[in-house]
């Protein structure tokens, strides 16, 4: 089974890829099983100051390839530009990424632009976004010199329980079945903690435990030793109980209610588990996210017109799911 680990060279800690900041744990939408709990999760902004801290302290330990500004949604946070000069003054990293749902992109501050090396545009086919608003968009971060990337998610695995897995040895699988925490790296910045994924910031809080997860950024002697050791730990977390990994079962990308969301998350993890998926990712990892199609794969299958075709017509049942459009 193929493994990605962080390495300690010249006494810095390389990671697999990027880190991320959580800028914003709300999002103006609330897709079913989001991995970053946003529709149950309460309205918090980072802080500029708590970041430029967090990240000066940590850079002197650790530089990942990139910084990636991620929610919930970012373009909620009221000063978006300090966030991403912190990010920039702190020097860890040379290039900075905004991932965003792409509906509020039209309302960001014209500061932020020269600050941005990249925007992602994840696609959710319920969002409302149009062929003409990409367009738009695309022309935007040309203008300012930004790569402007898409990605479709027509369809989300299931992620979080709030019903505790207290069988030992399908933690244990689901653990090292589990792409962030063996190969994609997905560490992320939150509240003064670094984590080694999403999931283990909210799969506590969202099964209501007091269960901690983080390894907080405080200096020490031995900092670089301690925070190796804990992002290449080969034991479950405590969320991991919590939690299915990337092996739960795919289901259609819809909208739900706030209070929906929550009820959804009242299912067993063996029966949230694609056994097959579960199988095979412990035999041989399979690299890619397959839930996001990015826009030259689309092109190449000649499936981009067909996917933004959807956003015009939904079934019925998808269409009462999402008739409306929660506010943040």
């Amino acid at each position: 089974m193929l493994q990605t680990r962080s390495v300690l060279r010249d006494g810095v800690i390389h990671p697999p890829t990027g880190l991320e900041i959580i800028v914003a744990d709300h999002c103006n939408i609330t897709c079913r099983q989001c991995n970053h709990g946003s529709p149950a999760i309460g309205k918090w902004y980072a802080s500029p100051e708590d970041i430029g801290r967090d990240l000066a302290m940590l850079a002197r330990h650790y530089r990942p390839a990139f910084l990636k500004y991620i929610g919930g949604e970012p373009l909620l946070h009221p000063d978006l530009p300090g966030i991403l000069r912190a990010g920039r003054a702190s020097g860890i990293a040379s290039h900075h990424m905004l991932v965003t749902n792409g509906m509020l992109l039209d309302r960001m501050p014209a500061e932020a632009w020269p600050l941005l090396d990249e925007i992602e545009v994840s696609h959710y086919p319920a969002a409302g976004l149009s062929e003409s608003d990409l367009a738009r968009h695309r022309a935007t971060a040309k203008a300012h010199g930004v790569r402007f990337t898409l990605n479709a998610y027509a369809e989300f695995r299931r992620t979080f329980t709030r019903i505790r897995n207290d069988d030992d040895a399908l933690v244990e699988k689901i653990f090292k079945a589990c792409k962030p925490a063996n190969v994609w790296g997905c560490h992320g910045i939150y509240k003064g903690a670094i984590y080694r994924c999403p999931q283990s910031i909210y799969a506590p809080r969202l099964a209501g435990t007091e269960d901690f997860d983080g390894f907080v950024l405080a200096e020490s002697a031995d900092f670089a030793a301690r925070l190796l050791a804990f992002l290449n730990a080969q034991q479950p977390l405590a969320s991991c109980r919590y939690c299915v990994g990337t092996v739960g079962k795919k289901e259609p990308h819809i909208l739900l209610g706030r209070k929906v969301w929550s009820a959804d998350l009242d299912i067993p993890a063996s029966e949230m588990i694609d056994a097959r998926l579960l199988a095979e990712s412990l035999e041989n990892f399979v690299l890619v996210d397959d839930c996001k199609t990015p826009e030259h794969r689309m092109k190449k299958a000649g499936r981009l017109q067909r996917f933004l075709a959807r956003l015009h017509y939904r079934p019925k049942r998808l269409r009462k799911a999402t008739h409306r459009r929660p506010g943040p």
